[in-house]
């Protein structure tokens, strides 16, 4: 006798996404600001490539879709606690570290679609080393241009 197939949760497409982000509200020609789990979704058929696709519909070619592409561990390791690193690493941490690079750092901590996102053909990300954000639509180089420093969640 076999056992029962684990529970997946809900099929999701990204018809069905987008549908559902259309009933929580998302108009076309807006700008969504997404903050996303994918594991929450049930099983999504296509990923986190449908869910950016599912995300676009519901903005139009109008809108803007905008997601947080952070990466934390570009910082000084002194601070990092999610893991710690041992305090005689830290040199050749602070000297190895490679230079934020708004087309290659990669994203950490904020899950597949933002990074999906992040690499998506058009896709703009702004200058912040550790608290960047990525843009998709006509006003995606409005919300990501000037990202000053000292204003880490953006203005």
């Amino acid at each position: 006798m076999s056992s029962p197939a684990p529970v997946t949760g809900p099929l999701q497409t990204r018809a069905s996404l987008a549908a559902a982000l259309r009933d929580l509200g998302v108009r076309p020609g807006e700008t969504l600001l997404a903050h996303t789990s994918l594991s929450s979704l049930g099983w999504v058929c296509g990923g986190p490539v449908a869910l950016v696709q599912a995300l676009l519909d519901a903005v139009g070619p109008d809108g803007t879709l905008t997601v947080p592409t952070h990466s934390g561990d570009n910082s000084d390791p002194a601070d990092w606690s999610a893991p710690p690193v041992p305090e005689p690493w830290w040199p050749a941490i602070r000297a190895n570290m490679p230079p934020y690079d708004p087309r290659t750092t990669s994203s950490r901590g904020v899950g597949v679609v933002p990074e999906t996102l992040r690499t998506w053909p058009g896709a703009l990300r702004s200058a912040h080393p550790q608290t960047s954000f990525a843009a998709l639509g006509p006003g995606a180089r409005a919300l990501v241009e000037g990202h000053a420093l000292d204003c880490r969640l953006g203005e």
